[in-house]
């Protein structure tokens, strides 16, 4: 809108006088209704601001396949796809094993079975791992992450999804994302499903287990999952069902922290 000009002139008293008084008047409400914005309900908004700051980097918004859904954490730090039918539900982390504001979260099919954990800010110290208690190992399973799922230095490899058996008195397996070997000869106490990712996330996994080690028969109940040979464990990991935990899992996608 132009700038309305400035009129000087010299008005007498009396009625002419009032008459600029009442244009001055209307001039300037319609001046203050073209310069601020109403919204829909007719009440003046404030002008926007110039600045505005900059979006941090997050997990990137996205469309699911058909037949699948999107799950992000409400702080954006995670991604992933699930089918349309499962659940996601958050979870009470264990007192001293997270960092605090970490995420957990449970996926769970529509009969209850739990497909996958995510836990981030892991904090628990590698157990020691002497010499006699080291056992065989076998990864079945190996397939890189999303590139968004970038490796430290300090890793092993780069971020991939595996499954992995451990000998016990039968062969333990899991499933999970991880950037560290379990032992450079084939032989380990433990194996653990982590990775690490940005300060926001710290060590995280996503999977059945955070660390697979075998168990004594004490140990065992419904939820243990071991197989009498290794062809038992390779034939149920290449089953229908777990596929769809398998692509889940493939799908997972970070982002830095926000800004504070």
């Amino acid at each position: 809108m132009m700038k309305p000009r400035t009129i000087v002139q010299e008005i007498r008293p009396g009625r002419r006088a009032r008459q600029a008084v009442l244009a001055a008047a209307l001039a300037g409400l319609l001046l203050t209704s073209c310069s601020a914005p109403q919204d829909d309900e007719g009440s003046v908004s404030p002008p926007a601001s110039a600045s505005s700051t900059p979006e941090p980097t997050a997990a990137p918004l996205r469309e699911a396949r058909e037949g699948w859904k999107v799950f992000t954490d409400p702080g954006r730090l995670v991604s992933f796809e699930l089918p349309e039918a499962w659940v996601v539900q958050p979870l009470e982390p264990a007192v001293g094993s997270y960092a605090p504001g970490s995420l957990h979260y449970a996926v769970r099919t529509p009969e209850g079975v739990t497909a996958a954990e995510l836990h981030t800010g892991i904090v628990t110290p590698e157990p020691p791992c002497p010499e006699p208690q080291r056992t065989p190992y076998y990864v079945i399973g190996s397939e890189p992450l999303d590139p968004t799922v970038g490796a430290p230095a300090t890793a092993d490899l780069e971020p991939r999804f595996v499954v992995r058996l451990i000998t016990g008195f039968r062969f333990f397996g899991s499933y999970g994302i991880a950037d560290q070997v379990g032992g450079p000869d084939g032989l380990a106490c433990s194996l653990s499903n982590t990775v690490q990712g940005s300060d926001a996330l710290g060590r995280f996994s996503f999977g059945d287990l955070e660390v697979l080690a075998p168990k004594v028969p004490a140990e065992t109940g419904p939820g243990t999952v071991s197989f009498g040979t290794i062809g038992e464990a390779e034939a149920y990991y290449a089953g229908p069902e777990f596929a769809t935990i398998r692509e889940m899992i493939l799908s997972v996608q970070v982002g830095a922290a926000p800004a504070s």
